[in-house]
């Protein structure tokens, strides 16, 4: 062989050194080098071209601290990490709530339901079968009420919401209340994962299977508890929601108008005070409207068959008042400040149940009352507010 095949066979040797794309562990092409630098790399970018991050690189997005999206292949892909992660039932607004209690327990990630006795002091942990789609439910009963952005793309862009298993976006496959819940063979009562068909995100609720049949979805409840939350709180915080699901809460006006624009809903409250007594009332249909126009009641006609009698009919076509926005139509008075709660008043009201918690007779008429039982200087033992669509009809079910 002549020095000028040796030549040559050195030269294809060199050059093919120089431009063959290098090969990641995984056999997957990154790039090519070209004068010893790596160009045309995999990489993801925002639509605004702010951000980029290599392939299988991770970015947590905006202000959600949940939510983490990884560079693949084909685009980013983002997970809610918060889904998976047990967390304490300690909740409220910062200054709103006086409710400090905490899990006892970190429940396994395969712990699906939170089970809730209706009974208010009694609260019992219970595994049973999931709830959205075919992905558990978190274990916390902590009520969402961060001010999370509830976008699933990252600046603008094309980001798909996806399971922990890495599973396509599920809305279809979620429940859009209790009574779906039900209707899918769930039939323990005990905080579930919906996703309403009006709402941006899917959020947890105590769901009631055991009374008139259940399916219900519970917006509100009190009870004899030795620490209280505090009704008594902002615009911000009744909008959000706040409390403790296994305990006494407001679910929030944001989630109960996504709740009940989706379908047609009756309205059914439970009472009941310190001498065991109970009554029950129910209102044929029921939804609020959005915070544009101040989450306004609206309220169909009281059913004959109650035993509590109507004290709400009267609040029919009221805005939500608090302390920090009257919207009521007393001319001399503040009723969110004189009755303590956050309520569709009028001028002011015949039922208070978001009001103080005093136990018993009440000479202020600041308590928990329903006038049309008791009167408005009584506060009651405890009450819960459920939404159920009219149409639910368990005889139907084989």
């Amino acid at each position: 062989m002549n020095i000028f095949s040796i030549s040559f066979f050195l030269y294809i040797i060199i050059y093919c050194a120089n431009t063959a794309p290098p090969v990641n562990t995984n056999g997957a092409n990154t790039g090519l080098i070209a004068n010893g630098k790596l160009i045309d790399e995999l990489t993801c970018k925002t639509d605004d071209g702010r951000i980029e991050i290599p392939l299988n690189g991770k970015m947590r997005v905006g202000t959600n601290p949940c939510k983490v999206c990884t560079c693949t292949a084909t685009g980013f892909l983002c997970e809610d990490q918060c889904e998976t992660i047990p967390g304490s039932t300690s909740i409220g607004t910062p200054g709103d709530s006086t409710t400090t209690v905490s899990s006892s327990t970190s429940p396994s990630p395969d712990q699906i339901i939170l089970s809730a006795s209706f009974v208010p002091q009694s609260v019992s942990n219970t595994n049973s079968n999931g709830a959205f789609g075919t992905g558990p439910t978190t274990p916390s009963s902590r009520i969402d009420n961060s001010d999370d952005d509830t976008s699933n793309t990252i600046g603008g862009g094309s980001c798909a919401r996806i399971a922990v298993n890495g599973l396509v976006p599920s809305r279809e496959y979620a429940y859009m209340d209790c009574s779906e819940v039900y209707l899918a063979g769930k039939r323990t009562s005990g905080i579930y994962e919906i996703w309403p068909r009006t709402s941006p995100k899917p959020f947890r609720v105590l769901c009631d299977m055991d009374t008139d049949g259940g399916g219900w979805t519970v917006v509100q409840r009190r009870g004899d508890y030795s620490q209280q939350s505090n009704f008594f709180v902002t615009w911000s915080s009744y909008k959000r929601g706040f409390g403790d699901l296994t305990r006494d809460f407001w679910l929030g006006n944001e989630k109960i108008h996504a709740l009940t624009t989706q379908d047609e809903y009756r309205l059914h409250i439970d009472m009941e005070d310190f001498n065991d007594q109970t009554r029950f009332v129910d209102y044929e249909w029921f939804f609020i409207t959005d915070e544009q126009t101040k989450y306004t009641l609206n309220l169909g006609r009281y059913m004959t068959t109650s035993t509590g009698g109507d004290s709400l009919s009267y609040n029919r076509g009221m805005r939500f008042t608090t302390r920090d926005q009257d919207n009521d139509q007393s001319m001399s008075s503040q009723c969110a400040e004189n009755y303590k709660s956050g309520w569709w008043h009028a001028g002011c009201t015949l039922a208070n149940l978001n009001g103080l918690y005093l136990r018993g007779n009440d000479s202020t008429a600041t308590g928990i009352f329903w006038n049309n039982w008791l009167g408005a200087k009584y506060s009651l033992k405890t009450c819960a507010i459920k939404v159920r669509p009219s149409g639910f009809n368990t005889e139907m079910l084989t």
